[in-house]
């Protein structure tokens, strides 16, 4: 699966830079936020109206998503769902020729409406983490105000606040970056006609308890789905039955990685005692 290490790593060499502009955006909006929060304070109002007034202004922080218009988030995001979801393709492309060798290509893309809305999803949950900082913000200028603190250790205060949306930026961007790509690698196989994939969880101490306890496991293409949780870095592999029954060596890849994995992961949990979160989770084939 060296394939797909490459492939990924390739992501996530996108994903920071993708990162790195998130952070300037959220940066220079935040910069603006506390331009106009030093204008609110210095005017004279009733308290209930000027936290009424910052409430909203903290909410540009991160826009709500808006179909008529794409503001610079948008742009991120679409370009790194377009990136990974043409990652998603090619490995998908180059796994499948190794499993069936001399078949035809098929040409499979991703509509840009699937693009947009894979991005749209990622703005989503970053703007729910921008509604956070919205409240916890004003609570924060107004606690600072009653206590007469200086303007500039509450600007200290509110840059923490901004810290965590930055820390949860990341997290979704990488999330949603693989989800993008294991739905492209999906539709590649279903073009094809691939019906059971290989759980590949990453051979280093990536790998947690819960994707470790997947992998080399077997699955209908259409029952699983990765990433599993926040940052997962698994894939979703083709998997072709008929080779298994002709090939000893392709047979013997599953047990092999999950050999692997378990070498550098923790102890696997058990996947006959799923915790809430994997109730509905996909059942294996080969259990």
């Amino acid at each position: 699966m060296r394939l797909f290490e490459q492939y990924n790593e390739a992501l996530r060499r996108t994903e920071d830079v993708s990162i790195t502009q998130l952070n300037r955006i959220l940066d220079a909006s935040f910069n603006r936020l506390i331009r106009r929060t030093r204008v609110q304070i210095r005017t004279p109002r009733p308290a209930v109206d000027r936290n009424l007034s910052l409430l909203q202004e903290f909410r540009e922080l991160v826009p709500a998503f808006r179909p008529d218009r794409v503001d610079s988030y948008d742009r991120v995001l679409r370009s790194l769902m377009r990136s990974a979801q043409g990652n998603g393709i090619a490995v998908a492309r180059d796994l499948t020729e190794i499993v069936r060798p001399g078949r035809p290509r098929i040409d499979v893309s991703i509509p840009l409406d699937a693009t947009v809305a894979a991005a749209a999803q990622a703005k989503g949950y970053l703007r729910r983490h921008g509604e956070t900082f919205a409240t916890t913000a004003t609570e924060t200028v107004a606690q600072a105000i009653a206590e007469g603190r200086p303007t500039d250790d509450l600007v200290n205060d509110l840059r923490l606040r901004l810290g965590v949306v930055k820390s949860r930026a990341d997290v979704i961007a990488r999330t949603e970056s693989l989800r993008a790509y294991n739905s492209a690698s999906n539709s590649y196989y279903a073009a094809q006609g691939i019906d059971t994939v290989m759980w590949y969880a990453t051979t280093d101490d990536r790998a947690c308890p819960i994707c470790s306890a997947r992998a080399g496991r077997l699955y209908k293409r259409a029952g699983a789905n990765a990433p599993i949780h926040p940052r997962c870095r698994c894939y979703l592999a083709p998997w072709d039955p008929e080779i298994a029954n002709i090939d000893p060596g392709y047979a013997s890849l599953p047990e092999s990685h999950r050999a692997e994995v378990s070498a550098v992961a923790p102890e696997p949990v058990n996947l006959n005692k799923a915790a809430v979160f994997e109730q509905f989770a996909p059942q294996p084939l080969d259990t």
